[in-house]
This record gives C-alpha cells, sequence and structure tokens, in this order.
C-alpha cells in the first residue's frame, strides 16, 4: 500500500503475486515428476480454477496456499535427489516454507504433513527425506517463532487465545464459522468439484472412464509402486477430514487443497488429452473467468463494501465529526473499515448477538446500557443488514431507540441514526436479545 496507495490495487496485488508463487510451484513440481507437459497442464490448471477467486479476496488463504506449495516443492525436489546432501538442504528449505505458513496461519499450515511424513515413512530407506533433520527444524523455528515470541513478549495474554481460541476453539467449540456438520457438504463440496475449473472437471472425467481410477486394480498397483499420485491423493483426503470435523468451516479453507488436485489433473490431462483442446479450454477459461468477474463486479451485492462505505461516507457527512459507526452482528462488512479510511483509533463498534466470546464485540445488552449512561456520542450510525432490520426483534428495538432510516441506505444494508439527545421510548418494549444463542 506504501507504493500503490491505500486502495484495492494496494490491498489485492500482493494476492495475485502470492498466486503466481503457487502457480510456478505447482508447474516446478509437475516437470520434476513427471515432464514439461505435465508441469505446464498442472501450473494452468491450478491458476484458472478456485484460486483464481481465492486471490481476489483480501484473507491469508492465497498467502498459506503459496507457502504450503513452496515447501512441497521442495519435498518434491528432495524426494527425487539422488544427492544425499542436496536432499538435506532441501528437506531445510522445505522446513522453512512450512515456517512461512505458521507465520500465516498457525498449526493448519502444517496439515499436509498428515500425508507427507506416512508416504515419506514408506519409501525404501535410502531415498526417504530427511524430514527430522535437525538444519530443517531450524529453519522452521527461525522463521515461524520470531513473531510469535515478540508478541507473546508484548501482550501475554495473546497465548490463551492462540491456543485456547485460533486452535481448540475453531476446532472444538462454538467459535467459529458454519458449525453445523451438514456444512461441510454444502461449502466444500462445490469448492472441491470446481478447485480446477474446467480442467478438474475435464481430468475427473478422462481418469474415471478411460483412465480405469474407478478399478481397485488400479489403486493398488499405486499401492505397490509408492507411486506419488497417492501422496497427492492423501494431501487432499486427511486435511479435508480435518476441516469436515472441525467446527468452523469456510470455502477458502480448501484452497490449499488445489495444489495436489491440480497436479492430478495436470498428469491426467497430459497423458490424455491433445494439446490443442488443452489451449482451447485454456482460453476459454481465461475469457470465462474475465467476464464473471466482469459480471459481478457490476452486480449489486451485500458484500459489496465500496457501495456501503460510500453511503456511510454521505451518512457521516451530515453529522458531527468523530460520530461513531455501529456494525450490528458481525455481518460481511469487514472491509467497510478499509472503504473508509478508518485508522486503529476509530475502528467501528461491533455488535455480537450471536458469537458471545469475541473480545472486539459489545453485547446488545452492553450497547443498550452504555447508551442509556450517555458515555457514547450520541448520533450514532448503525449498519444493519437489512434482512435482520426487518426482523421483529430489531423492529421493537427501532421503536424503542426511536431509530431513524437514512436515505443513504442500500439495496442490502440499513444505515439507522439514533437521535442526539436518545432516552429510550419505551425501556419495557426493548428486547433482551438471547447472546450466544
Amino acid at each position: 500500500m506504501k507504493v500503490f496507495g491505500a486502495n484495492t490495487w494496494g490491498a489485492r496485488l500482493p494476492g495475485v503475486l502470492a498466486l503466481l508463487v503457487a502457480t510456478w510451484g505447482v508447474g516446478a513440481m509437475g516437470r520434476r515428476l513427471w515432464g514439461e507437459r505435465e508441469g505446464l497442464a498442472a501450473g494452468v490448471a491450478f491458476a484458472l480454477g478456485f484460486p483464481a477467486f481465492g486471490a481476489y479476496v483480501v484473507t491469508t488463504d492465497i498467502y498459506l496456499t503459496a507457502a504450503e506449495a513452496l515447501a512441497a516443492t521442495a519435498f518434491v525436489f528432495a524426494a527425487t535427489e539422488p544427492d544425499a546432501g542436496r536432499r538435506r538442504w532441501l528437506a531445510g528449505a522445505m522446513w522453512a516454507a512450512w515456517g512461512l505458513g505458521f507465520l500465516i496461519k498457525g498449526p493448519p499450515a502444517l496439515l499436509p504433513l498428515l500425508a507427507i511424513i506416512p508416504w515419506n515413512l514408506m519409501q525404501p530407506r535410502e531415498r526417504r527425506v530427511p524430514l527430522g533433520h535437525p538444519l530443517g527444524l531450524v529453519c522452521f523455528a527461525a522463521v515461524a517463532l520470531p513473531w510469535y515470541l515478540i508478541m507473546l513478549h508484548r501482550h501475554p495474554d495473546l497465548l490463551q487465545y492462540y491456543v485456547g481460541t485460533e486452535i481448540v476453539g475453531r476446532v472444538s467449540t462454538n467459535l467459529g464459522h458454519n458449525r453445523a456438520w451438514y456444512k461441510a457438504i454444502e461449502i466444500y463440496a462445490p469448492a472441491m468439484v470446481g478447485a480446477c475449473g474446467a480442467f478438474g472437471l475435464w481430468a475427473m472425467w478422462l481418469a474415471l472412464a478411460r483412465g480405469g481410477w474407478a478399478r481397485a486394480a488400479r489403486w493398488a498397483g499405486l499401492w505397490r509402486a509408492r507411486d506419488v499420485r497417492l501422496l497427492l491423493v492423501g494431501w487432499v483426503v486427511l486435511p479435508l477430514i480435518v476441516f469436515c470435523l472441525s467446527r468452523s468451516k469456510l470455502h477458502l479453507y480448501i484452497l490449499p487443497l488445489v495444489v495436489p488436485l491440480a497436479l492430478v489433473a495436470g498428469r491426467v490431462l497430459a497423458n490424455r488429452a491433445s494439446w490443442r483442446a488443452l489451449r482451447n479450454v485454456t482460453i476459454g477459461s481465461v475469457i470465462a473467468l474475465v467476464a464473471i468477474k466482469g459480471v459481478l463486479g457490476q452486480l449489486p451485492s451485500r458484500r459489496d463494501m465500496a457501495a456501503l462505505g460510500a453511503a456511510v461516507r454521505i451518512e457521516r457527512a451530515e453529522l458531527p465529526v468523530g460520530v461513531p459507526i455501529v456494525l450490528w452482528d458481525e455481518a460481511v462488512n469487514h472491509g467497510v473499515t478499509f472503504y473508509l479510511g478508518l485508522g486503529r483509533e476509530q475502528l467501528p463498534e461491533r455488535i455480537a448477538e450471536g458469537e458471545k466470546g469475541k473480545f472486539e464485540h459489545w453485547t446488545p445488552e452492553e450497547f443498550l446500557a452504555r447508551y442509556d449512561r450517555v458515555e457514547y456520542p450520541q448520533g450514532a450510525v448503525l449498519v444493519v443488514d437489512r434482512r435482520k432490520a426487518g426482523s421483529a426483534r430489531f423492529a421493537a428495538l427501532r421503536t424503542a431507540l426511536a431509530l431513524t432510516e437514512s436515505p443513504a441506505s442500500t439495496k442490502h444494508w440499513s444505515l439507522l441514526r439514533l437521535p442526539p439527545a436518545w432516552k429510550p421510548a419505551v425501556p419495557s418494549a426493548v428486547p433482551a436479545p438471547a447472546v450466544g444463542g
């Protein structure tokens, strides 16, 4: 952002660069394992699939994908390297990349090791990658730990947050997104099917219809040969089981799994599709991606924080400087802070109706109590999803607080203003929202 400014280019360009790094890693692994044709097909399948959309979203998932791709590339090079000395150095590079992934997103970055470690042990002793070599562990610690140690030194309470909330809580408690078990099917199934776009669907059909992947004998042959494709399948299946069992489920969690899927697709397509067909599907995929992004950019969406930011800016222009913004019930509105150019001292308040325990949130009761004690600047702007604003419970709250609708409200968001001298019109009419349910 220092180069391009605090704008969407500054925010999204690093994700695009991470996509390019991950694509290079996928292509390099394909070339090392099977040849140029396979590497090119795998790289194209990766870049023109789900990662093309994942790189557009400003989250850490595309950076984690790049780190895991680099780690896997170093492992593949080490596993195919005859010289023992070079194998150790490549193992050190692999652990440095795992350390980068750990720095980006903590322990989930290491999930591919669930497949890498057993596959490595299946290989002849002289061909195994020295995963436990001290050089690699030192490289991992040097990259992964310093930032965490500095933060824990400055803020000792963060250890409980890191372990209790971000690791244990998201896996085993009600903290997280889409907690119901069936959400794994609803969220991950479409993402996995479309992971490599048209290339993945094409490769799946070729593998099952012509490649014999539906026959048990085919899998038995791969097992006897300790084929690298077993590693790739394990890299997909084992982390996916963890994601399904976790209480927190989001589409982008499976973004790193596109790396092994693209490698499998590249291998199948390189062996069973013509160059002409690959070229035509590549051109068609590029055109489709551009068209989809162009159309989506023109459609009104509740996820369009640029439009919401512009509406809030219009509303704030009519209010005194410093009037707070209140985001009700943690909707998908994280980007509004970015588009409003708010600094750390001006961050919006967040009201949590259903996610008790997030330390940056006020509960509805706390919010009302603060206003009742006149501890808060009057005339705050409440940003509420229209679906919640139209509910009976919120309608009672809106009447009791004498909220007024702003003309700047959008199709998907209601901007509601508290009157300058607020006191509850009918205190008994204010419902007590259930917190934590």
